[in-house]
């Protein structure tokens, strides 16, 4: 059985994730019960990016570049794998904490370690929809747009806060079973259900928990180091409800198939 020697993320086997596909990561992290570690863990990894060197062309990190220069041994690979890779539901036990939201889905770990010690915005990054500094699920969600219909004098992406607020509702209250009818509390579901039929139908996943400001993207729960607008990723949207009041929780001390353990984010 596995057991850590000390409260520091350098002992931690990270290096064992090297070589892992999403779903031998997911086994593994459970193996290591790698969420009883979130106290210490989580604002550790978030130091260690921050303590990244940078490369920088014009302006533009170079997202290629300073991978390469920093991800130099198996258990900084495997630590990207976790941060990137892993469901962030296997690495952070309950991301609508408020001790934990700086951490949540919403978060792209390794360019937050970055905004948070180097003050570096995510919209320097050089990133496409094909990087590997983000996970999968959120940079579909940082690369979504619009409907080409949509009327940009119209704030909240053409759609206006009345009708996010009906969508909102509509993909918050459950559709069937025993509870059928009800309306789910917007800061515990983390995702918009049942939106065929509605202008957000091929929204990804978090775009939706984004424009609907919903789980962690909720006012009352989201902080600056969350993607909380997929238009600009340094933004923090006015509220859907203008008397929600914002509290700003603690912050940090300072569908692919699967790719193979050799798909580095400099390849």
């Amino acid at each position: 059985m596995f057991r850590l020697i000390s409260n520091n993320i350098t002992d931690f086997p990270f290096e064992r994730f090297a070589e892992c596909n999403a779903s031998q990561c997911e086994d593994l992290a459970a193996e290591l019960n790698i969420t009883a570690y979130n106290s210490w863990m989580l604002p550790q990894i978030l130091a260690h990016y921050g303590s990244w060197d940078l490369v920088a062309h014009e302006g533009r990190i170079d997202s290629a570049a300073t991978a390469r220069k920093n991800m130099t041994t198996p258990w900084r690979v495997g630590l990207w794998r976790v941060c990137t890779q892993l469901r962030r539901g296997s690495l952070v036990k309950t991301q609508n904490n408020p001790l934990s939201v700086n951490y949540c889905a919403l978060v792209p770990l390794v360019l937050a370690g970055l905004k948070r010690y180097q003050n570096v915005d995510y919209q320097q990054w050089d990133l496409d929809s094909e990087s590997k500094l983000v996970s999968k699920d959120l940079l579909s969600a940082m690369f979504w747009s619009p409907p080409q219909n949509a009327d940009p004098a119209i704030p909240y992406y053409g759609l206006g806060s009345e009708e996010l607020l009906q969508l909102r509702e509509h993909g918050l209250t459950v559709k069937s079973g025993a509870r059928q009818g009800q309306v789910q509390k917007p800061t515990s579901t983390w995702k918009l259900t049942g939106m065929k039929g509605t202008i957000l139908e091929d929204a990804p996943a978090l775009a939706t928990t984004m424009l609907a400001q919903i789980w962690c993207a909720h006012p009352s729960l989201r902080t600056e180091y969350m993607v909380l607008d997929p238009s600009n990723w340094d933004s923090m949207p006015e509220p859907l409800i203008a008397e929600t009041v914002f509290v700003e929780p603690p912050k940090p001390v300072k569908a692919k198939a699967e790719k193979a353990y050799y798909d580095l984010p400099w390849n």
